[in-house]
């Protein structure tokens, strides 16, 4: 039989540990047999039934995947009913793959709490988690952030997470509201070569970026929500109205999740796009006078003020007539000349059409509209007449001619693995 069975659920303190079985071709799909989550406060006093649904959030989706069989023993009754939503609106997401599978539990348990709160916010530091955070700032929001890269070894990513608990702990204390740090493994939990072999070409997307992200953070934050008595989850929008798009967190699927009785989720500011975002964050900096710091880059522990995500975040910011330096960009030397000696380095590596199609429209819009006003017009006139796409290829080719006994072995070594 291919399926999965939750074996057994153990809650130490903080620590929840999921350990389960996998039987059939579901096997090779896993790296682990033990899904653990780290609070850095006791959970005890969570229902196992609630604490569950984090298991079944995070694996269930590739039993829709590979029309297998999950089973489970307790399972939180309001989040067990929403489960047929939130796969019918992924479904809609992907209407070329369909999505069977089954998930069965044997217990579904009936919880509430005393809503004590409006909102637990997901918070990464970024542009979209600052601005939900504004919006709502009046509301005292508990700010949660959750890692879910932690394997046996200490990594960059491990670097980066131990960098966002600093900042976003110091940003709290300053703010005088609660914050909730989360360590886990469930990024890892799945074989992602294999993924990519036998799904993702089929389905269009990654396991991260398609489906697990959301559905992870969300639940990993339920017990949260139920331990400070927080109405909603709240998790930022990367995406805006009018604009489809297929991702793990989207507007249709994250507010299908509800848990406890009284608990849901908001996917926050989905009616703002990126450059409206920016902009309500400049606004907010200039009228502070205080500089207002922001971390876009996932896997650094500051902004490396040299990857794609930076120098979109650049763009943004000019664009609103704001200076990156109030926003966690040291850069200190003129725009134009430091980011013309990245791209002798690094262009190789930008993922330059990409950006051209779903990032840089809204900032060049705004550039060309703010443009009277705008102090950075050296760096702006050098970006709009810039050829990204061409200078790419010539990057490209150089880099390849340089390094070509080193991407030839790596192939090799790929393909005998």
């Amino acid at each position: 039989m291919d399926d999965i069975i939750l074996k057994k659920t153990v809650v130490e303190g903080g620590r929840v540990s999921f350990h389960f079985e996998t039987r059939g071709r579901l096997k090779a799909y896993f790296t682990t047999d033990t899904l653990f989550v780290k609070y850095h406060h006791s959970v005890e006093n969570v229902p196992v039934s609630l604490l569950n649904s984090i298991f079944v959030s995070s694996i269930l989706p590739l039993m829709w995947l590979t029309d297998t069989i999950m089973w489970v023993d307790e399972i939180d009754r309001t989040f067990y009913d929403c489960i047929l939503r939130l796969k019918a609106a992924y479904q809609d997401l992907y209407p070329h793959y369909p999505l069977k599978g089954r998930f069965v539990a044997a217990n579904p348990r009936n919880n509430h709490y005393e809503v004590q709160r409006e909102c637990l916010l997901l918070f990464g530091g970024g542009i979209d988690a600052h601005v939900s955070y504004l919006r709502h700032r009046a509301e005292k929001p508990v700010l949660c952030n959750i890692q879910g890269w932690y394997g046996d070894r200490p990594d960059a990513k491990s670097a980066a997470a131990a960098a966002d608990k600093r900042d976003i702990s110091e940003f709290a204390a300053k703010e005088g509201v609660a914050f909730a740090f989360v360590e886990s493994n469930f990024a890892m939990l799945v074989n992602n070569d294999l993924f990519r072999k036998k799904i993702q070409k089929k389905l269009g997307d990654s396991w991260w970026h398609g489906f697990l992200h959301s559905m992870s953070f969300i639940s990993i934050a339920m017990p949260l929500a139920y331990l400070y008595g927080a109405k909603n989850i709240y998790i930022a929008s990367s995406f805006t109205i009018g604009h489809p798009s297929q991702c793990a967190s989207y507007a249709t699927t994250d507010i299908e999740f509800k848990f406890a009785g009284v608990g849901g989720c908001v996917h926050d500011a989905f009616d703002l796009s990126r450059q409206d975002k920016v902009r309500y964050l400049v606004d907010y900096q200039k009228r502070s006078g205080k500089p207002y710091p922001v971390r876009v880059c996932s896997f650094h522990d500051r902004n490396c003020c040299e990857c794609e995500k930076c120098f979109r975040t650049v763009l943004e910011i000019v664009a609103e007539n704001g200076d990156v330096r109030q926003f966690g960009f040291p850069i200190n030397r003129p725009l134009k000349s430091y980011w013309e000696s990245v791209f002798v380095r690094r262009l190789w590596n930008f993922g330059v059409a990409g950006e051209k199609r779903k990032h840089w429209p809204d900032s060049i819009a705004r550039m060309k509209e703010n443009y009277d006003t705008l102090e950075e017009k050296e760096f702006i006139d050098w970006f709009l007449q810039y050829d990204f796409v061409g200078e790419r290829k010539k990057a490209v080719w150089k880099y390849r001619c340089k390094n070509f006994f080193q991407i030839l072995k790596r192939k090799i070594s790929r393909r005998m693995n």
